[in-house]
């Protein structure tokens, strides 16, 4: 991919921190979307959900070795990526929201509220003062 010199996407259970790597060296600009739950047992009720209704499926007992290794990767995706957004997809039917962003591996942004995941991964990192995502005012 790398080799082509054309822009790409890659989706994965964790971040390939190799290939990352060797994009940004290449002279791509790197961004990477890490989205995860609190819970690896959660993402197996939607997978189990999903092939229920003939979705894509997975070994389901790979999944919770997965986000572990998804969440060992984290700290050094930011290390990698010139753009690192972080999402916590944990909340069912409410889509997803960006909880922490990392720039040039500095953390530039963190919601009021990280999720528990987060902050298992990053810590007192995460309560930086002047980081924080100010709440918006309904109109």
């Amino acid at each position: 991919m790398v080799r082509a010199r054309r822009s790409f996407a890659v989706e994965d259970w964790t971040v390939d921190l190799e290939l990352l790597e060797n994009a940004r060296q290449a002279g791509y600009t790197t961004k990477v979307l890490f989205i995860s739950t609190e819970d690896p047992n959660l993402n197996v009720g939607r997978v189990l959900l999903r092939m229920s209704q003939s979705g894509q499926g997975v070994p389901l007992g790979t999944i919770p070795e997965s986000y572990d290794e998804a969440m060992r990767s984290l700290p050094e995706a930011r290390k990698h990526a010139d753009d690192l957004l972080v999402y916590d997809n944990t909340e069912n039917g409410r889509g997803h929201r960006l909880v922490a962003r990392f720039i040039a591996g500095e953390l530039v942004k963190t919601t009021q509220t990280p999720p528990g995941w987060l902050k298992a991964v990053f810590g007192r990192e995460l309560r930086v003062e002047g980081k924080q995502e100010r709440p918006s005012r309904g109109r």
